[in-house]
């Protein structure tokens, strides 16, 4: 008599690219279609730090900055309970932003990027000048943009993740390729 294991596996879906590409948007409407989803903390930690003029931020202390957005992408990703959730960044993109700015990875940040794995695949939403803009939290052009999503690549393809491009298109588009390529 053989006797198989059957592992309930979640599948974490990263979501990731450059400020302005839509990602956001990506990740409301997959919510708006009952999906779980969890939402870019770093929009909330800057938003706040402004609110109480402080210097967690990308532009003054990147190091805390990370430390802070890597703590919370972690409790995130350890909350998934479902067998499909999606995540609009993940603990990836606080490493391409260092390898970005020619910053060192701690030792303590590789490993939690190795052990806490998403799905194999990253959907990354490219620079789209059409849709970019500028606001509170996201003070970087689209030059900058461009330069970031370079790096967001080159970041999930050194931890090992397959690549997807989000194509161009509308939100209801992006939504289906995005589903239709999860296995």
């Amino acid at each position: 008599m053989l006797f198989y294991k059957f592992v309930f596996m979640i599948k974490r879906i990263a979501i990731s690219g450059a400020p302005g590409t839509g990602k956001t948007s990506l990740i409301n409407a997959l919510a708006a279609n009952n999906y779980i989803c969890h939402s870019e903390v770093s929009r909330e930690i800057i938003a706040d730090q402004f609110k109480i003029d402080g210097d967690i931020t990308p532009w003054k202390d990147l190091k805390a900055f990370s430390n802070l957005v890597i703590n919370k992408r972690l409790e995130q990703f350890n909350s998934a309970k479902n067998s499909l959730e999606f995540f609009d960044r993940s603990i990836v993109d606080s490493l391409a932003y260092l390898l970005k700015d020619a910053l060192p990875i701690s030792k303590e940040w590789d490993t939690l990027a190795k052990e806490n794995k998403y799905y194999y695949r990253v959907f990354i939403t490219p620079p789209w000048e059409d849709i970019y803009q500028k606001d509170a939290e996201r003070m970087e052009d689209f030059k900058t943009a461009c330069t970031i999503h370079t790096f967001m690549v080159k970041a999930y393809e050194m931890y090992g993740y397959e690549v997807v491009l989000v194509p161009k298109t509308n939100i209801k588009a992006r939504v289906k390729f995005l589903v239709d390529h999860i296995e």
